[in-house]
């Protein structure tokens, strides 16, 4: 596994903004069909109850090209909704079976972990978490702003009326309403999400990744993905350009025991209980020194606090505005070599680099986010996709933004207006009689921020 994108997750996770999304896999390993089993067995029955074979092929069309949606509405249409409703009631029953060791690693993840969402139908996850996290077969336009829920897309096990097996139950019950929809889009944009359990030759992922793509606009936030090891090439080029960091495992025993091994990684184990040290007992006839007010204090043994790691700082700028950058960066540097900060621009990216992927990386990793504002910097599409990404990682609570004013302009009016500007009387740096006192002040402003972030990171 890649040790750099694990700890992405580790991170995402620690954040509070993970959500989990748990696919059939998760089901089949307590030995649940898959959707293609479940595909296979109602064509199976629709070939029992003597359905037009021409019907029948049709189904095994779909399930052969892996169209499993298309797959379940013809067998639908085929059986009638009652046969269907009852057959599927029966096969995903999971009463009686063991909560699967991957959806226990789930639950474990309770303490931080902002929701779960899955397409399974089944009471695993319910019952991996006890009870403790609501169930929600029907989402409301404020889904987005609530935590700790279990959210079943394709409905739940018994109540028929809520189950979604085709693309226009899906789209009626998941976007049906533009508040719901602009709930789903927030949902995106300022959360991960780690996909778990999904199949590789699953339709039902590519119905998702292209929903994760139209909602997050054109800069995706990191997303993540388990798999098993044997990606192909244009496979993984669909996933990472949906914004998916691959965290491919070896599943050497063909158990995909890895999943819940990674899954139970990002929650530290707690310290194990230290016992106190033995007890010196001192001799009764020992005197105490008639000096002695009070007893001499023992320091504990490491008495330092736990160093915090520097803040990661990313620039977003024009690049008609490289000169000044590289005069910020200068003042900055002291903060730098004290290793209070890591700082990153786009000048970094090297040959041969994907820029926009290391961009939107950076911007997504960033705990302070820089806006050197001036005209040229308001007239970039770039820019502007830059400000909407740092604004919603402000709302989440996931970055802090400060604009820096470097050239006159009608910043005033922009998104970022209600956020302190520095330098603080409004005046860019460019207006000053020394600019180098401008960026002293916007430096010390800089340090102040990096200080506070330091502090919540203990």
């Amino acid at each position: 596994m890649d040790d750099e994108i694990l700890e992405q997750l580790r991170e995402r996770y620690a954040s509070g903004n993970l959500i989990v999304f748990a696919g059939a896999g998760v089901s089949a390993a307590a030995g649940m069909p898959t959707w293609k089993q479940l595909a296979e067995r109602l064509r199976d029955r629709a070939r029992r109850k003597g359905a037009d074979p021409a019907v029948v092929d049709e189904i095994q069309q779909y399930i052969a090209s892996n169209q499993l949606i298309n797959a379940l509405s013809a067998a639908k249409l085929a059986l009638g909704p009652q046969d269907f409703n009852w057959t599927v009631d029966k096969e995903l029953d999971d009463t009686g079976r063991e909560v699967p060791e991957v959806a226990q690693a789930i639950a474990a993840l309770k303490p931080k972990l902002k929701a779960v969402l899955t397409t399974n139908i089944d009471r695993f996850l319910e019952r991996a978490f006890q009870g403790e996290w609501r169930m929600v077969d029907r989402p409301t336009a404020d889904i987005a702003m609530d935590r700790r829920f279990i959210l079943k897309l394709h409905g739940t096990l018994r109540a028929w009326d809520t189950w979604v097996f085709s693309r226009d139950q899906y789209d009626r019950a998941m976007f049906g309403s533009p508040l719901l929809q602009d709930a789903f889009g927030a949902l995106y944009r300022t959360h991960s999400i780690l996909f778990v359990g999904f199949g590789l030759a699953d339709d039902n992922i590519d119905q998702t990744l292209a929903r994760v793509r139209a909602l997050a606009g054109g800069q995706p936030p990191m997303h993540f993905a388990l798999l098993p090891k044997g990606v192909p090439p244009f496979r993984r080029r669909l996933l990472e350009e949906s914004g998916i960091r691959l965290i491919v495992y070896e599943n050497q025993a063909g158990d995909h025991a890895e999943v819940a091994q990674t899954l139970l990684g990002l929650e530290p184990a707690a310290a194990p209980a230290q016992p106190p040290p033995p007890r010196v007992a001192t001799p009764a006839a020992a005197p105490q020194p008639a000096s002695s007010a009070h007893p001499t204090a023992v320091p504990p043994a490491n008495t330092h606090p736990a160093k915090a790691r520097p803040v990661r700082v990313f620039f977003s700028y024009a690049s008609r505005d490289e000169e000044l950058l590289a005069r910020l960066e200068a003042h900055v540097s002291p903060l730098k070599r004290e290793g209070l900060i890591a700082p990153w621009h786009s000048g970094k990216i090297g040959a041969g680099e994907d820029l926009e992927r290391a961009i939107g990386e950076q911007l997504e990793a960033a705990d302070l986010i820089l806006l050197l504002v001036s005209a040229s910097y308001l007239a970039s599409e770039q820019g502007d996709a830059q400000v909407t990404r740092a604004m919603e990682r402000r709302a989440a609570g996931q970055a802090a933004v400060v604009p820096i004013l470097l050239r006159p302009c009608d910043w005033e009016t922009t998104r970022f207006a209600e956020l302190q500007a520095v330098p603080r009387d409004k005046k860019p740096v460019t207006k000053w009689s020394d600019e180098d006192e401008a960026f002293l002040q916007v430096a010390r402003e800089i340090r102040a921020v990096v200080t506070k972030l330091r502090a919540s990171f203990r």
